[in-house]
């Protein structure tokens, strides 16, 4: 009696030993392209998302720039939209983040507290795409300049011929 125990055991196990386990870390490449914003006002932060909302654009929001690039998030962003607000996201705020977190497109959304940036500093300081838009609606086109795949196509519509009577 104790002998069956043992084979049931023995086939449970090795049924178990031949499942194979999903590959959580194999890289899929997406069929879209991340946008991160970030703004600590919440209503400003979530209109330009309801904008930007398309289904070829993954549009994330964040309070400051440093959530973005936290080990956590596995999404890594193709454009970061950093709005400028003055002394919660000011351009020096830039400067503290790693390197390897400075090579996504920035687009910086000038408002009235903060009217003016010095991209070449930006730049010296390793950014290597950086913008400023003074408006929404030029973030949107710099966006699509970016990533033209994005765009969408204008809806064509389908002439047909009329019959004559």
């Amino acid at each position: 009696m104790g002998g069956m125990n043992q084979q049931k055991d023995r086939r449970n196990t090795s049924r178990r030993n031949t499942r194979r386990k999903p590959n959580f870390k194999a890289k899929i490449k997406p069929n879209f392209k991340s946008i991160f914003i970030v703004d600590p006002i919440k209503g400003e932060r979530l209109h330009l998302a309801k904008r930007l909302k398309q289904e070829k654009l993954l549009v994330m929001t964040f309070v400051n720039l440093t959530d973005c690039f936290k080990p956590s998030n596995p999404i890594k962003p193709d454009i970061v939209i950093f709005v400028m607000r003055k002394g919660k996201t000011e351009p020096n705020h830039m400067e503290n983040i790693k390197k390897i977190f400075k090579t996504p497109h920035f687009i910086l959304l000038l408002t009235s507290e903060v009217s003016d940036v010095d991209l070449n500093k930006l730049r010296e300081n390793g950014f290597s795409s950086v913008q400023k838009a003074g408006s929404q609606d030029k973030v949107k086109e710099m966006i699509y300049d970016l990533l033209p795949e994005c765009q969408i196509a204008p809806d064509i519509e389908v002439l047909t011929p009329q019959r004559m009577n």
